[in-house]
């Protein structure tokens, strides 16, 4: 594979392909790009798509291409965008820190010692950069996936992952400022004016990350403790919803028991008792000013509303209507499959019912029956396709 040779060669390299750059970089998370595509954007160019593909910034996989990883990497953290939290080894940043920390007080040579001390700052300023920017992409990593993760135990074990990550960075902002307590002779002889002013940096750099990393923490002790109790909570009204579907919630709860002792007017105003205003008060005390400008200013909110108020209902949507609710006995169509050897699939969808049963509702029984009843099935490795669906093969135990 070739490699760009300079920094010069390279933003050439992109400017040519700008479009189709931006375009895969827009789309890394939702759709894959085909090669046909690729070539449309840069205007059937070939030879430009020929060209990243040849110095690695655009892979191709069969049909379709995407970009590489080290450069969707650099874009990302380059535009901070990134989702994953990089963070190296501490022993890694604190090894490094305290090499060139040695190295300056061991050499004699003035230009070695000046060369030593430019990287100690390289390594300070990265340590404070790399703790920046990982919390604020830890921030904002722990509320997406709390409100877009669908999956209760996806959405907890990112958390915990998370959690694992806060607590690397926040070993490493107490590593780097225990080496900043200890190096005292390091520091006495480092009369650098860049260095102090660097030192003061990280100081204040640590210090804003560390206060994230405590607000972070207890965002996410938050969100995993919402998490446990949403759980439980779905759980219960997923065998409520179970029992309710199969005729059973009587039978198996005390639903009219506790419904009867239940007498809530939630919806119920809260009665509110008021203090008359002495008339000797609103004639002599200026508080009364206050008093007035708000009654007045309430009563003009009720004329406005009062004039956007809708019209009457219309007495047709207030008629009464039924709604009829279709309910299958899962228990009995089971009994029925198990006495016959056909597939599940199959089964299900040649069902003989008391009325007309499009396939939408038929596939949504099929998939009832296999989730609730796979201690009676056995699964098979084989598919078929029956009406433009591709279904498992399931036969009875």
């Amino acid at each position: 594979m070739a490699t760009f040779h300079s920094i010069k060669e390279l933003a050439r390299g992109l400017q040519q392909g700008a479009r189709l750059l931006n375009d895969m970089f827009l789309k890394r998370k939702t759709v894959a790009l085909r090669y046909d595509e690729a070539l449309e954007t840069l205007d059937g160019d070939e030879n430009k798509l020929r060209h990243l593909i040849d110095f690695g910034v655009v892979v191709r996989s069969g049909d379709f291409v995407e970009l590489d990883d080290m450069y969707q990497r650099f874009f990302e953290e380059v535009l901070a965008v990134n989702e994953d939290i990089n963070i190296a080894s501490v022993q890694t940043y604190i090894s490094k820190l305290k090499l060139g920390m040695d190295s300056y007080l061991a050499s004699e040579n003035p230009g070695r010692k000046v060369q030593f001390l430019r990287e100690v700052r390289h390594s300070f300023k990265s340590i404070e950069k790399a703790t920046r920017r990982n919390v604020v992409d830890l921030k904002r990593n722990v509320d997406d996936t709390y409100k877009q993760e669908p999956g209760f135990k996806i959405k907890e074990l990112r958390l915990r992952d998370f959690d694992e990550k806060a607590k690397l960075i926040g070993e490493l902002i107490r590593q780097t400022e225990k080496v900043i307590d200890e190096q005292a002779i390091f520091f006495a002889n480092a009369t650098d004016i860049g260095m102090k002013q660097t030192l003061a940096e990280v100081r204040e750099g640590l210090h804003e990350s560390a206060h994230g990393l405590i607000a972070i923490t207890a965002q996410i002790i938050d969100y995993l403790n919402r998490i446990e109790y949403q759980s439980l909570l779905v759980k219960k009204v997923r065998q409520l919803k179970y029992l309710k579907d199969q005729f059973m919630i009587e039978e198996h709860t005390n639903v009219r028991e506790v419904m009867s002792r239940t007498d809530d007017v939630w919806m119920e105003k809260q009665p509110k008792y008021m203090t008359k205003v002495s008339l000797d008060f609103l004639r002599n005390d200026d508080g009364a000013l206050d008093i007035l400008r708000d009654v007045r200013r309430r009563l003009s909110k009720k004329t406005m509303l009062k004039s956007r108020l809708a019209g009457r209902i219309d007495e047709c949507y207030l008629a009464d209507g039924r709604e009829t609710n279709r309910a299958f006995d899962h228990r009995e169509i089971m009994n029925a499959f198990l006495a016959q050897d056909a597939d599940l699939f199959r089964f299900v969808w040649e069902y003989r019912f008391a009325e007309e049963i499009d396939g939408e509702a038929r596939l949504v029984l099929f998939l009832q029956l296999a989730s609730q009843y796979d201690e009676e099935l056995r699964y098979t490795s084989e598919v078929q396709t029956m009406n433009h669906i591709e279904y498992p093969i399931i036969y009875p135990k």
